[in-house]
């Protein structure tokens, strides 16, 4: 009898060790559905990077955007200047130049002008002329024609002539290719052929050139 009820007691105390082990393990896989059900309930933040790779191309002669700079009206160019913009901040925003082709009339002249940050290449397809440099202070004139290249750097007063008897042309590159650099300046100052030109005080026309980058010289006082 004494084995006996030992025996019980033992097997009461076996079944709620097995009863409570149940239990726990029960509990332990609730919360681990629960911990997994929240995750899964999180919100995903989805990180995308964007790329997008330059790409190049080939141009016909007539590509891009034309402007007339400083014509003597809307129907006429005179001295003035005949832009076409091949690449620039707004066509091209990840190339590093911008390109652009110029056709100084007869008798046409760019202000005497610097820029604090932009470079600029050029070179010379006809036409002659005359480039305005500047060395310790000593003002340079040098006659150029076809096949001549000119750079200017940053920092450097610099401007050119037509003296021939046909259109001066070059081609030249800007680098940078700023949004805001001299091919936007002659956007905000040139007209479309056969449109008029927006005309600016003298005081006007200074602070749109300063904000791209165009510093004209003071004019000298004799």
């Amino acid at each position: 009898m004494i084995l006996k009820k030992r025996f019980q007691e033992s097997f009461k105390t076996l079944l709620l060790f097995t009863f409570l082990g149940l239990f726990i393990l029960l509990q332990s896989c609730e919360n681990e559905e629960d911990k997994t059900k929240k995750e899964t309930e999180k919100p995903t933040v989805e990180i995308t990077t964007k790329t997008e790779k330059p790409v190049g191309g080939i141009m016909e002669p007539d590509a891009g955007e034309h402007l007339w700079i400083f014509p003597k009206n809307k129907d006429t160019l005179g001295s003035g200047g005949k832009l076409q913009i091949f690449m620039d901040a707004e066509s091209h925003p990840h190339a590093s130049a911008s390109f652009a082709k110029y056709e100084l009339g007869v008798g046409g002249e760019l202000p005497e002008h610097k820029h604090n940050k932009t470079e600029e290449i050029a070179y010379f397809l006809s036409g002659e002329g005359i480039v305005i440099t500047y060395e310790n202070g000593k003002r340079i004139e040098t006659p150029v024609k076809e096949g001549y290249v000119w750079y200017t750097a940053p920092g450097e007063y610099h401007s050119f002539k037509n003296t021939g008897n046909e259109p001066l042309k070059l081609v030249f590159a800007i680098i940078p290719n700023d949004k805001d650099g001299l091919l936007s300046f002659f956007k905000k100052v040139g007209a479309e052929p056969g449109k008029d030109a927006t005309v600016f005080s003298p005081e006007e026309f200074g602070k749109i050139a300063a904000e791209h980058d165009l510093i004209l010289k003071p004019a000298k006082v004799e």
